[in-house]
């Protein structure tokens, strides 16, 4: 498959999410009403979106797009300058962001997902720069995902902010966000009673490992229930994915530029959207190349 076909499925799925999104939370075309109007608000979304693809900055990201024919598909009457990237990247709440990731995966939920945390570095300085001069190192966001176990590894949600948080109190609201008959799994560090409690108060079922102790028998109504019921086989299937997840968002370099804390989450939040929606390009593209082979007048259907 060539690089044009390859990339125009992306569009296509890219330019479907973004103008349902727009419709559905009734986003104007234009933002201000008698302003300029060189782009859409439909546009900027779709061009925020390759740029936390793209993992550059943003002066390197606008140098980028001359070079590409993205502004050609994205119907672009000139390309953007780096202020109105960022103007527009600021005036987009995280809210609506999250509100992007949910909408895109609304017909793709699963019975059973998995959650982990990892540590984003966010800071740029030379570590040896750091320790010649013996400043401390500034802090790591901590990220935590909610993804689906099965193909192709969506992330359905996140939480993500600025402190050495424990990953149980991360975990907090994403168990209260998550929807009835879910099974989540997650290692030892997510091991906690009233945890427990929450994910079967919302109908679900938080399934993890004991921590070893010195009892015989774990304290907790559900605790004991799981220690006892433990099926290490089925543990391993749903576990293993989640760090499949944090691979795949990894394995090209996961870079946050901006400064400020606020815009720090908000960029790990368009890069988590990014990640889901090449994850499901990828799902289509596979698709259409097996109808397409089903289909060949040479090979008969299996």
């Amino acid at each position: 498959m060539t690089t044009k076909t390859k990339n125009q499925y992306t569009v296509d799925q890219l330019q479907q999410l973004v103008h349902k999104i727009c419709h559905f939370r009734q986003i104007s075309l234009n933002h201000f009403k008698f302003g300029p109007k060189k782009y859409t608000q439909h546009q900027f979304v779709a061009l925020l979106v390759l740029f936390a693809k793209s993992g550059k900055s943003t002066r390197k990201f606008v140098e980028s797009l001359y070079e590409s024919r993205w502004p050609e598909w994205l119907k672009l009457k000139e390309i953007p300058c780096k202020s109105s990237i960022h103007n527009h990247f600021s005036r987009i709440g995280l809210t609506m962001v999250r509100f992007l990731n949910k909408f895109a995966l609304q017909e793709r939920r699963a019975k059973r997902l998995a959650v982990d945390s990892t540590g984003i570095d966010a800071n740029h300085s030379s570590k040896h720069y750091e320790k010649r001069i013996g400043r401390e190192h500034r802090k790591y966001l901590k990220l935590s995902i909610l993804g689906q176990v099965e193909k192709p590894y969506l992330i359905e949600d996140f939480a993500c902010e600025l402190s050495h948080i424990s990953d149980v109190k991360q975990a907090k609201p994403l168990i209260q966000r998550i929807r009835k008959n879910r099974i989540v799994f997650a290692d030892k560090a997510y091991d906690c009673n009233w945890l427990m409690e929450m994910c079967e108060g919302k109908g679900s079922e938080l399934y993890c490992p004991i921590r070893k102790s010195s009892r015989n028998r774990p304290r907790g109504r559900l605790r004991r229930k799981l220690f006892d019921n433990f099926d290490k086989d089925f543990y391993h299937k749903g576990r293993n994915p989640i760090e499949l997840m944090m691979f795949l968002l990894k394995h090209q370099g996961l870079v946050i530029r901006a400064k400020k804390v606020h815009n720090q989450i908000k960029e790990m939040a368009w890069k988590i959207l990014a990640y889901n929606l090449e994850r499901m390009a990828r799902a289509l593209r596979l698709l259409l190349r097996v109808i397409r082979l089903w289909t060949a007048p040479n090979n008969p259907k299996p």
